[in-house]
């Protein structure tokens, strides 16, 4: 029988692709706090985040419920209050939440019993709105360039004072039990400029498929839309390097954590888990800032360790929004109605073998695309559905890169028919009226006065 913890700490990064850390398999990214907690506890090696970019992703998972439920389409629709948070549920049923550092809220919004520098959107994003037909990012391929730094970066140092804060927060709880510490850090998120570049200066390594060897159209949107083409190869190994630097400094907060919970006596009460928003594709497939459906964007880390689980990894898919569901269980705490995510903890338990079956889905509505996308992952497949559009069909065992689209081959029409079943099931009423309605809010929204922008997002027909 596995004992139960009595606190959670849920550590969650910005743009970390699920390759980069060593227990993954990466040759050069060094992760040991990372590694030491796969090792000991589970990590889920095909986790998925609702939706691949921050503000519609974190409004998902803050909520439990899925991006078209809620309307936050883009980054200038982010969570605005008009949804309870796991927060509001874990304080209801006696669970004390806090927050510290990036939570991508609309400004002065409330989720947490505690949100100690809180970080809210300061301000909404236009690009979301420019869709039809979507425009150039300003400036967009400055931010991609890879820079070393003379100690901690602006972004390092942001995450070094927030660790600092939740290592105060933890001393001052004391014995007391019953809580939830969230902690968000902001890297690797771009601009890319990380004190340990030089660690990995001799790193040679280039993005797979670049120049990329499709034309799908609404990608082709997205690589015109943030200027990542035609980028010379010491620039891309230099935009990897310091990413990878900007990982082992997200690395060194998560072993602060650790650390802290040994000294304090806290470890073998407490749930510890690590993930991120979405990921980063790194010009794979010569595209950048997360805002597609391939693996390196809409991957993410999940490491769940707890007292008395065994190390070991699941392959099944599982979902970011899995993760409030599974906290509950671990803590004894009832589900609310209307999260999406399936709890894992049997899993982690061994009382329940992985869901090999199970489809995970994840969307996208926003900016550098005049149509949405929507996935499902189901097994060994993965589907990409733009209305208006072809389908994308990958066989993620036997082509993990997704280089080759098997959607129009003769062979495989039963599993393209299969998982657009699925998926219409999912999204309701469809997938093609939900992209209709993201982009109606869009143009209305677009219209408004910029200090109108937030506001509660249309999610009627």
């Amino acid at each position: 029988m596995t004992d139960s913890p009595s606190n959670t700490i849920i550590v969650m990064s910005d743009e970390h692709r699920p390759d980069a850390l060593g227990c993954a398999g990466h040759q050069h990214v060094e992760t040991p706090n990372l590694d030491a907690l796969a090792s000991s506890g589970v990590r889920f090696a095909n986790a998925y985040c609702p939706s691949p970019l921050c503000a519609p992703g974190r409004a998902s998972f803050v909520t439990g419920r899925y991006v078209h439920e809620i309307g936050a389409w883009d980054n200038a629709a982010s969570y605005d209050g008009s949804d309870p948070t796991w927060g509001d549920h874990f304080d209801r049923e006696g669970i004390h939440t806090a927050s510290v550092g990036k939570l991508d809220f609309q400004p002065g919004v409330e989720g947490f019993a505690e949100q100690l520098e809180p970080g809210y959107r300061s301000s909404p994003d236009v690009n979301g709105l420019e869709r039809e037909p979507p425009n150039v990012r300003e400036n967009a391929r400055e931010r991609i360039v890879g820079k070393p730094s003379n100690g901690p970066s602006a972004g390092e140092a942001a995450d070094i004072r927030r660790t600092d804060r939740a290592i105060e927060w933890l001393e001052d709880r004391g014995d007391e039990d019953g809580w939830i510490l969230y902690l968000n850090l902001t890297n690797p998120h771009f601009p890319l400029v990380s004190q340990y570049y030089d660690r990995y200066a001799d790193v040679d390594v280039l993005p797979i498929d670049y120049p990329a060897g499709d034309d799908h159209p609404i990608v082709e949107e997205l690589r015109e839309h943030f200027d990542g083409r035609d980028i010379d190869e010491e620039t891309l190994m230099d935009t990897q390097r310091a990413y990878f630097g900007l990982c082992t400094s997200v690395d060194e907060q998560v072993g602060r954590i650790v650390e802290t919970l040994d000294r304090l006596g806290l470890r073998d009460d407490t749930l510890l888990a690590y993930t991120s928003d979405h990921g980063e594709p790194l010009g794979d497939h010569e595209t950048w800032w997360k805002c597609n459906m391939y693996d390196p964007s809409v991957g993410i880390p999940l490491i769940l360790d707890a007292p008395g689980v065994e190390g070991d990894r699941v392959d099944a898919p599982v979902s970011l929004l899995d993760l409030v569901p599974t906290i509950a269980d671990a803590l004894g705490v009832e589900h609310a109605d209307d999260w999406r995510g399936v709890s894992q903890w049997s899993v982690m338990t061994g009382d329940r073998a992985p869901d090999e079956h199970r489809a995970v889905f994840s969307e996208y509505h926003a900016h550098g695309t005049s149509r949405g996308m929507f996935m499902l992952r189901d097994g060994q497949y993965k589907y990409v559905y733009y209305p208006d559009h072809p389908d994308q069909l990958f066989d993620m065992e036997s082509d993990p890169d997704e280089l080759t689209n098997l959607a129009d081959e003769d062979a495989y029409r039963p599993v393209v028919d299969r998982l657009r079943q699925r998926l219409r099931e999912r999204v309701s009423p469809d997938p093609d009226t939900v992209d209709r309605r993201a982009r109606k809010d869009q143009r209305r929204r677009r219209e408004l006065p910029v200090d109108e922008w937030w506001g509660v997002a249309d999610v009627e027909t």
